[in-house]
């Protein structure tokens, strides 16, 4: 594609990323895909995807959601924060499934849904995979939008950004399985070996 001869390059012909500006949080809360992950899960995309953005903001407010948003204007992607609970007045299908996907915890509770984490990484991953991707499918849909089709409603937008951000989400997820079948195995033989 034209946008692997178009990015910018460092000096050792990598491409040139967008910058990652990083608001420090509240005492207590901090940013579920933190600046030193990005900083390692960037280079690794594909270069099609990062064309044209200008900078990822790590924001220190939480938002009950969206998580994220794609500033069309500025090609900036806006993370929030993410707390280890939360609670949802509603859950919809695609939502509740994609949390269980990452072992995130569901309860149902008075006024809606406690959603709590069981660990940082289960979090940053889901993170990962369903807000920044989804973002990312936002800007790649408007920085091609003359090459391909136009999407003319709303719904279709988040149709086509959530096929973008399922591309890398099978990835993370054959990573996560392989890992936690890794941990389970580690887990079992050292129960076995009585360590």
């Amino acid at each position: 594609m034209a946008a692997r001869r178009r990015i910018a390059r460092a000096e050792d012909d990598s491409p040139v990323l967008p910058r990652i500006v990083e608001r420090k949080p509240a005492p207590g809360e901090s940013h579920p895909l933190p600046k030193r992950a990005l900083q390692a899960l960037l280079p690794k995309l594909p270069v099609e995807y990062l064309y044209g953005l200008k900078r990822i903001e790590l924001h220190a407010s939480r938002k009950d959601t969206p998580f994220g948003e794609y500033r069309i204007s500025e090609r900036v992607i806006f993370l929030y924060l993410l707390p280890m609970r939360m609670g949802f007045p509603t859950l919809d299908g695609e939502l509740r499934r994609s949390l269980r996907q990452f072992k995130a915890n569901i309860k149902k509770a008075r006024l809606g849904y406690l959603i709590s984490w069981p660990d940082g990484v289960a979090r940053t991953l889901w993170f990962y995979s369903y807000v920044f991707t989804h973002e990312l499918g936002h800007h790649f849909v408007e920085q091609y939008k003359n090459k391909n089709s136009r999407v003319f409603s709303r719904k279709n937008e988040e149709l086509i950004a959530d096929l973008h951000a399922r591309r890398f989400t099978e990835e993370v997820m054959a990573v996560y399985e392989r890992f936690a079948a890794k941990t389970l195995e580690d887990a079992a033989l050292a129960d076995a070996l009585g360590k």
